[in-house]
């Protein structure tokens, strides 16, 4: 099945993401001692899977049809937006979600609502993502 030209690179970005997502349930595990299945499913955090999973593809549409074909220019140019829409919407979703917590806090300064976590994504977690697909279009071979 990985001998398709077609089929290696699909397969790389896919296992890209679950690997991303499965080392943010494994940290989660080690950090707090207990298993947390929703880190399967959230998108915040390091590495991030969405820079993972397009990082691995386009690695691997490189390795298959080299770094001056047409496909490769479709793949990365659609890694760089996709890493930078997420990161952007997240930062934005971010500052919006504090504004509303300041606007509660001012109408009801008795309010005590639950802590929540920063929406954004570092540069770590892009970069960390990033490197994690590359890595595994190196190792799936």
């Amino acid at each position: 099945m990985l001998d398709s030209p077609i089929a290696r690179p699909l397969i790389v970005g896919i296992v890209a993401g679950l690997v991303a997502q499965a080392f943010k349930l494994f940290t989660f595990l080690v950090l707090e001692k207990r298993i947390n299945f929703r880190r399967l499913v959230e998108t915040d955090g390091a590495p991030n899977m969405h820079s993972a999973a397009f990082a691995g593809l386009t690695t691997a549409i490189a390795q298959v049809d080299g770094v001056q074909s047409l496909e490769f220019a479709l793949a990365a140019s659609l890694t760089a937006l996709v890493t930078v829409d997420i990161w952007n919407v997240k930062h934005a979703a971010s500052r919006q979600a504090d504004v509303v917590d300041l606007i509660v806090r001012k109408m009801r300064p008795d309010f005590q609502g639950a802590a929540r976590r920063s929406l954004s994504y570092t540069v770590f977690d892009v970069l960390a993502g990033t490197a994690v697909g590359v890595a595994l279009a190196w190792v799936i071979r």
